[in-house]
């Protein structure tokens, strides 16, 4: 990949994963019964939506991540009564209107199209055939024989008879809303996890060797003037003839300065090529060496699915910066680099680099923006393709971590309110007092908001120093 097109697909990448992070949050909602009534991609003006069941979902204007809302984690949102009372309370007449109103109100609530017209319609037959019969009990026996129950509070039939009773976030069990609460970074974990396994099981795998295959020609080099082309093998160098690439490199090396003869392979013939290798000086001991200016082919190879899924779970045997790297090793890894990020050290660097008054270290912290710009660097060929995916897991692993982080208004700060709550209401149980004490929204708001303005803060600052003064590599 071009480094354009690189950072273009990070960018969709990473989108998609936090869409896989709040898809994680909706579908664990669904399985314990929540309602979940709101999945968009983006943030601002809705530019389309659609309705799915109960559900909408939806493209705003800013794509810059998404969102779930699950009902009950705001204390604003309003629980829909049971459809008898929202269409026909109580004395109420069975007018046009209300017709209306209740094919409207059963779509509404997920009902399919044609179960909602067909209720309605044997409804509104059976009261207009007997006008003693009240409609809200002529609907609950239709909605009864012609919606099947589902036996969870989740299930169509709940949501017309018993609206959003026990459906809220705060009315499921603890547990329930633990395993919503971590399934967004459960998500990021397993997604990171999996390309790393996809990495290591079908793409080739560079062994940390070189094969004596010419991959590239220098232009202008003594090999290039030579005549020496792209997918050669080099045979000998001198006299020495052998199969093994540092050898022959070795023998290049030890001529500097001297007419050479190099015999490759090429279209199942051997041709011979003079060249005098240019003198090069070891910066650290001052001895001369020769090149020619060919860059050879990496040895690579194929794992197999066991071995795959070993490295993408632990990592290489001993650390090999050619490879990805495994979820193990980048999980310990997110969590050292979150404390020093996070430590005041950490921050009065980000700040002082900021500023000027310190140089941008090339082994801290980024923004996703920065990330991306990495991403171009490094993407290009298999092995920047390698690191491409390395870096992309890691920045799930991180995501992940960073928001079991337990601070509101992230999902970690739930989950501490949740401890928080259990906790409180063991110790009443135990005095023989009503386990009911939830902590009061507005403390949570109150922690909430500096989180995010502390949040936002160094998002600007990383992001400043990305723009102004950007990593390379």
């Amino acid at each position: 990949m071009t480094g354009g097109w690189a950072i273009t697909a990070f960018a969709v990448a990473i989108i998609a994963a936090i869409m896989l992070h709040e898809l994680g949050h909706l579908l664990t909602a669904r399985w314990s019964g929540m309602k979940a009534d709101r999945y968009f991609l983006g943030f601002g003006p809705t530019l389309w939506s659609t309705h799915r069941g109960e559900t909408e979902y939806g493209v705003k204007a800013f794509p810059l991540g998404g969102f779930v809302r699950i009902c009950g984690m705001s204390p604003l949102d309003e629980r829909d009564p049971s459809i008898l009372d929202e269409v026909f309370p109580v004395g109420a007449a069975a007018t046009e209107d209300r017709w209306e109103k209740l094919h409207a109100e059963l779509r509404r609530r997920g009902t399919p199209k044609g179960t909602a017209k067909h209720i309605v319609r044997r409804t509104r037959a059976t009261v207009e055939s007997d006008v003693a019969l009240e409609a809200r009990d002529v609907l609950r026996e239709v909605v009864i024989t012609e919606v099947k129950d589902a036996g969870r509070s989740g299930g169509l039939r709940h949501r017309l008879l018993e609206g959003d009773r026990g459906r809220f976030f705060h009315d499921r069990p603890p547990w329930q809303r633990a395993i919503v609460l971590v399934s967004g970074s459960v998500t990021h974990f397993l997604l990171a996890f999996v390309v790393l396994f996809g990495a290591y099981a079908f793409l080739p795998q560079w062994t940390g060797g070189f094969d004596a295959v010419v991959a590239e020609v220098i232009e202008g080099s003594p090999a290039d003037e030579a005549g020496l082309q792209v997918g050669d093998r080099v045979l000998q160098v001198g006299d020495l003839r052998s199969d093994d690439y540092d050898e022959l490199r070795d023998a290049i090396r030890d001529r500097p300065g001297a007419s050479t003869t190099i015999v490759v392979g090429r279209d199942g013939e051997e041709v011979d090529l003079e060249m005098v290798p240019e003198v090069n000086e070891d910066p650290d001991t001052g001895e001369a060496f020769g090149t020619v200016g060919f860059v050879p082919e990496l040895r690579q190879e194929r794992f197999g699915p066991i071995e795959a899924f070993e490295r993408a779970l632990v990592g290489e045997p001993e650390p090999a910066a050619a490879h990805p790297g495994g979820f193990i090793p980048m999980f310990t890894g997110s969590i050292e680099a979150f404390f020093t990020v996070f430590s005041p050290e950490g921050l009065g660097d980000i700040f002082a680099q900021a500023t000027g008054q310190e140089e941008r270290d090339a082994e801290g912290a980024v923004s996703l923006v920065g990330a991306a710009s990495i991403a171009g660097q490094v993407s290009d060929g298999v092995q920047g393709l390698m690191m491409f995916i390395a870096l992309f897991a890691a920045v799930n692993v991180f995501i992940g971590i960073f928001n079991l982080v337990p601070l509101p208004p992230l999902d970690g700060g739930h989950l501490a309110v949740l401890g928080v709550e259990r906790a409180v209401n063991a110790v009443r149980s135990l005095r023989g007092k009503p386990a009911d004490y939830t902590v009061d929204p507005r403390v949570f708001a109150a922690i909430a908001i500096p989180v995010i303005a502390g949040l936002l803060v160094l998002m600007v600052l990383l992001l400043w120093l990305d723009i102004t003064d950007p990593i390379r590599f």
